[in-house]
């Protein structure tokens, strides 16, 4: 089931908001979470008629911003803009400073940013298949570069393994940033980037991609296949953005929210601005959005536990 956008004609004047809202990121300006949450901040004021503001909290791996959230008034005037980190996280710090599912209410899924499968111009006469077999894929003789332990391009890549029988070598580093220039320099031979990143790692002239971790081709890239055409099966894995408010916040108010975040999302100038970062408009039900969290805390605790278990250790 999708969002229920509702007619501006049709909403009835609430005592919500009455003053201006905050989105909380939880990592710097610049990044993907921020660029959204700034879409979304200039949405969310249009369709409720009050400031809406995004204030950057980085610290800790993004645990800093998100308690801050968790212990804010549930008001509905705090908000948090997070995705996979959200639920990563707690399984990889002793302390968070939150629980996700208890400490959270979900508000509205907002975009998937699908990964690709990004190699370094040396292995541009192999396909995947060929990438594969080989026998460096078996032994740790390839690496592949991550924006850090527990992060998206990590666990996408770890799902690529399980399902493949590969063995890469991890070299992770401190954000997309740094982990691209390895690619880019040959430091290592492959990443999953972020679709939004794509682009600018492929303009280089010094990689090229490989496949798309997403159960559809993409508008950014028509031409790389995904991962399922080329026979691996079940392998997609996906950053995500969504909105939440603390525990405890009314119905009512929650509700508000949901329905401005719909009416921003289906409008079509939003749609092009998304699809133009490399992201996927990816509304969803506030019922199905739980949904998808508590299915995807139990996809997660599994394959970070499997990761553990090989003797992998955060960085």
């Amino acid at each position: 089931m999708g969002l229920l956008p509702v007619g501006h004609a049709q909403q009835p004047r609430s005592a919500f908001p009455s003053r201006e809202v905050q989105i909380v990121v939880p990592s710097e300006p610049g990044g993907g979470y921020d660029l959204v949450a700034r879409m979304l901040a200039k949405g969310l004021s249009a369709e409720l008629g009050q400031s809406v503001i995004v204030f950057n909290r980085s610290g800790a791996s993004g645990n800093v911003g998100t308690a801050s959230v968790a212990r804010a008034e549930p008001d509905g005037y705090t908000l948090l803009l997070t995705g996979v980190g959200h639920l990563v996280s707690p399984l990889l710090h002793a302390r968070p400073g939150y629980e996700p599912l208890k400490d959270f209410v979900p508000v509205a899924k907002i975009a998937t940013a699908p990964n690709v499968l990004i190699v370094h111009q040396s292995l541009k006469d192999m396909s995947l298949a060929q990438l594969l077999q080989d026998p460096r894929s078996r032994s740790g003789g390839f690496a592949f570069a991550t924006a850090g332990y527990g992060h998206s391009s990590h666990l996408a890549t770890e799902v690529m393994m399980s399902r493949t029988g590969a063995r890469w070598l991890h070299v992770p580093y401190r954000g997309t940033g740094p982990a691209s220039k390895a690619l880019v320099s040959g430091e290592v031979q492959m990443m999953f980037v972020p679709a939004g990143t794509a682009q600018t790692v492929l303009a280089t002239g010094m990689t090229y991609a490989l496949a798309v971790a997403h159960p559809r081709r993409l508008e950014s890239l028509p031409n790389v296949p995904t991962l399922a055409e080329l026979g691996v099966k079940n392998a997609e894995f996906s950053q995500w953005y969504g909105v939440f408010a603390p525990a405890g916040t009314p119905e009512a108010v929650t509700a508000t929210l949901h329905n401005a975040a719909a009416n921003f999302i289906k409008d079509p100038t939003t749609a092009r601005q998304l699809r133009a970062m490399g992201l996927e408009p990816d509304p969803m039900g506030k019922a199905e959005f739980s949904g998808f969290l508590a299915a995807e805390a139990q996809r997660l605790e599994t394959l970070v536990k499997k990761v553990h278990a090989e003797g992998a250790e955060p960085k």
